[in-house]
């Protein structure tokens, strides 16, 4: 496609105003079907710990335009009619695309500055496929940070030896490399500057993060040494690829190996350890970056009392203001369920078909429970719990069970089943529910403790401990 179709948009009367907007997107959809919106969602969550939204309407003509701002080369979501498709954008970019609808997001025409980008994307995601399910991902855990690792990379941890999976690791990374390099030498002055380092990054970065992950958590299996991790220590550590995925993962397994190798596993101090090691081994964006992840992980983790002085020194000294949204939204979402704080109330239908509101349970404690019968690890705390529930309840205190299953019959029959105790309620709309929001459930297994007052109780330091919730409950009738 040619760039002087984008002028015709324009020409054509598609706005694109706010002056701040420093990237454009236009673009056609053939067949259009039903749905006459298109969105684009760009990941900020690095940023401001949010993902922005862009909908726009598609005129008569099938047309539409986005006018946004980037603020580093990244990948950026476009959905429409319910698919998605990854889009590569840099800022002062500007992209033409046209879409089929009967066959979005599989075939996706680029034009403008950003076509070659995009069109080198698409053949190497075609060329070397991701797992999209991150359900299927393994996480491992090493010191304060979790590595995500698709079943396929897990396999070849599990079972090939250091020497071997070093040798595959690397002839991975020069197969993409190549590819890159091949498709840059056909396609002369194609390539942006900016797509090409974002590419090396993602290549280089991606091979970092599954090597510090083996290096880390098989060390023992495979017997890994220190020098293992020598070529991988000597990735450069540059904030200007701040906006890929793979330099932010591997900026955090970086900080946290080198923390675990000086210092050991210290629960105490991993994240005001790792945060002034940063200020040591980072600069400029990749550290405020970075810190404000610390923080942000700090807080969202309970860590309140360990990570608020460098709260405050963060706010105090960091020089990229817009870092800052995202601590300060993580300080003030934590607060407000941190111990001492009321619970919001709610009122609620039982399966016995009877009204309860959080109001006419003061002077009890309760144990809020989110859960699902699909959800194996809350029936794992479920069945845990049943051992203890009739004892609980002979005390006074309350069990409430709140369910997100989809199909009442199976909830009830679960119930019936299992003689699960407590109080029971079903909410199949899920995470729609007010009461999911208030209790800012986007996951489960999730659970409160709220004191006789109706506020917010400590919890078991350790969530799966059901002696130690046990006792944490029992307290509460004190």
């Amino acid at each position: 496609m040619k760039y002087f179709q984008i002028l015709i948009f324009f020409l054509l009367g598609i706005s694109v105003a706010h002056a701040e907007n420093n990237t454009i997107i236009v673009g056609k959809i053939n067949n259009l079907m039903d749905e006459k919106t298109i969105e684009l969602r760009v990941d900020e969550l690095y940023i401001n710990g949010k993902v922005a939204s862009y909908l726009t309407n598609i005129k008569e003509d099938n047309t539409f335009a986005f006018a946004l701002e980037i603020k580093a080369p990244q990948l950026i979501k476009m959905a429409y009619s319910k698919n998605t498709t990854d889009v590569y954008i840099e800022p002062f970019d500007t992209l033409y695309v046209e879409i089929d609808a009967h066959v979005f997001p599989y075939d996706v025409g680029f034009g403008g500055t950003g076509a070659f980008n995009n069109n080198l994307w698409v053949k190497y995601m075609k060329k070397f496929p991701k797992n999209q399910n991150e359900f299927e991902y393994l996480q491992y855990k090493s010191g304060i940070y979790w590595y995500h690792v698709p079943p396929d990379i897990n396999d070849m941890m599990l079972r090939m030896s250091k020497e071997s999976f070093s040798e595959s690791m690397a002839a991975r990374q020069h197969k993409r490399m190549d590819f890159v390099r091949a498709y840059d030498k056909e396609n002369k002055d194609g390539l942006t500057d900016m797509f090409k380092e974002f590419m090396e990054a993602q290549i280089n970065y991606e091979y970092g993060y599954y090597m510090l992950c083996y290096g880390n958590v098989f060390k023992n299996k495979h017997g890994i040494t220190d020098d293992f991790f020598i070529p991988i220590l000597e990735l450069p550590l540059t904030e200007s690829q701040i906006g890929n995925f793979y330099y932010r993962e591997y900026l955090k397994g970086y900080i946290n190996h080198r923390y675990i190798g000086i210092f050991g596993i210290d629960p105490t101090n991993m994240y005001t350890g790792q945060y002034d090691l940063s200020e040591i081994e980072l600069d400029d964006l990749s550290l405020s970056y970075f810190q404000s992840e610390l923080i942000s992980k700090a807080m969202y983790r309970k860590k309140i009392d360990v990570i608020l002085e460098k709260y405050y020194q963060f706010l105090d000294t960091n020089p990229y203001f817009e870092f800052n949204d995202k601590v300060t939204n993580a300080y003030h979402k934590v607060m407000k369920y941190h111990e001492g704080s009321p619970a919001p109330d709610f009122s609620l239908t039982t399966i016995e078909g009877n009204e309860i509101t959080l109001a006419s349970l003061k002077g009890k404690p309760v144990f809020l429970n989110f859960w699902a019968t699909w959800c194996k690890p809350c029936v794992k705390k479920m069945d845990k719990l049943k051992v203890y529930q009739e004892e609980l309840e002979k005390k006074g205190i309350v069990l409430l069970n709140v369910s997100f299953d989809r199909k009442e019959d199976v909830w009830k029959s679960s119930i019936k089943d299992n003689d699960y105790g407590g109080i029971h309620v079903f909410l199949p709309e899920a995470n729609d529910t007010e009461i999911a929001r208030d209790y800012n459930v986007k996951a489960i297994p999730q659970f409160y403790l709220i004191d006789k007052a109706g506020n917010f109780a400590e919890g078991p330091s350790k969530g799966s401990d059901i002696l130690e919730l046990k006792e944490k409950l029992e307290l509460l009738l004190k």
